[in-house]
């Protein structure tokens, strides 16, 4: 019956904390593109804030800790959107849930570029998803989930472009 209250109880501050987390350092690292463009492709409004390959993509706009903070923060904002509402859902729920993600990491991103008005984010949802293994979890929604679906989940991409100017 625990397993069960769990399930339908709603997220908290510590839940959502400690599945960010756990996800964060599963997410890609990342990339240089043309033109000094860094490219951060995140799950869900989730970015890995240990992703930065080489410091000197940055161009000396922002410190390696000053990235970190700012991605930090990103999931944050995403994560704390996320309390209140309950653990499990249905499908149909999944868009609102998404949207509520998307302005809290919009949101975040804005206050970084007044932070930071020598570099660039851009935050963008794509229409594009990609499954992950959740098995790391400790919700216990997704652990039931995994346990009669498998351990793999659906996830939307989003990504973050920085442009150092």
């Amino acid at each position: 019956m625990g397993c069960a209250i769990g399930m339908l109880s709603t997220y908290t501050e510590q839940d959502v904390e400690a599945e960010v987390a756990t996800l964060t350092p599963r997410l890609p690292m990342a990339e240089l593109m043309n033109g000094g463009i860094i490219k951060l492709q995140g799950a869900n409004g989730f970015f890995n804030p240990n992703s930065l390959l080489d410091p000197s993509w940055l161009k000396g706009k922002m410190t390696v800790d000053e990235y970190r903070e700012a991605i930090d923060y990103i999931n944050k904002c995403t994560a704390h959107s996320c309390i209140g509402l309950s653990k499990m859902f249905s499908p149909s729920e999944r868009p609102m849930r998404e949207n509520i993600r998307t302005q809290a990491g919009t949101g975040a991103v804005q206050q970084i570029n007044q932070r930071f008005p020598s570099i660039q984010f851009t935050y963008q949802l794509t229409a594009q998803n990609m499954q992950m293994d959740l098995s790391y979890s400790t919700d216990p929604a997704v652990q039931f989930a995994s346990r009669t679906r498998g351990p793999a989940g659906h996830s939307s991409i989003v990504v973050l472009y920085i442009a150092p100017q």
